[in-house]
């Protein structure tokens, strides 16, 4: 799941760049920034992290892995905050805990593999749904907020523990 993550973070980065061009075309003031942290929270993701887990750490450097990245345009913004942890509880354990915490952000989607899908969102709805995930079985999917500013949850095994992925996206633009 972890490439994932980083490949559907890389997406929308890229989506969130493409709105950013928008205000070209448009007369007015706006302006311009960008932003990039390797050392995200949990006030930054917004979520607490699973008792007892700890950073989760690339193999090939060491380090930790989470990213804080924003810009904005005008109108237009992208935040992503990402935090990967480790924990030595298995993904069953460690999922009611997230379940519980993403419930203050809404109506929990559950996006887990065995788990019915709900329909997928129309084109201007501000619904998320699940119609691109792919979750394999043992894993966890959880996602709440609207598609402006939300939290996805993803939890999968790794060895007789479990690894957490805790994103934040909020997109600012134009309606």
């Amino acid at each position: 799941m972890s490439k994932g993550w980083w490949t559907v973070v890389g997406i929308l980065v890229a989506f969130g760049v493409a709105l950013s061009l928008v205000p070209l075309a448009t007369a007015g003031e706006f302006s311009f920034g960008f932003g990039a942290g390797s050392n995200a929270t949990a006030k930054d993701v917004g979520l607490p992290f699973y008792p007892g887990a700890w950073p989760h750490k690339k193999k090939e450097k060491n380090e930790e892995s989470s990213a804080n990245i924003w810009g904005s345009f005008g109108a237009f913004g992208l935040k992503v905050v990402v935090v990967e942890l480790d924990s030595n509880d298995a993904p069953g354990k460690v999922a009611p805990f997230y379940r519980n915490a993403l419930g203050r952000y809404g109506r929990l989607l559950d996006c887990s593999a065995g788990q019915p899908r709900p329909p997928v969102a129309t084109k201007n709805s501000d619904r998320l749904d699940c119609h691109d995930d792919h979750v394999a079985a043992g894993e966890f999917l959880f996602k709440a907020g609207v598609k402006k500013e939300f939290r996805i949850v993803g939890i999968e095994p790794q060895g007789q523990g479990s690894k957490i992925a805790l994103v934040y996206i909020q997109i600012r633009g134009d309606d």
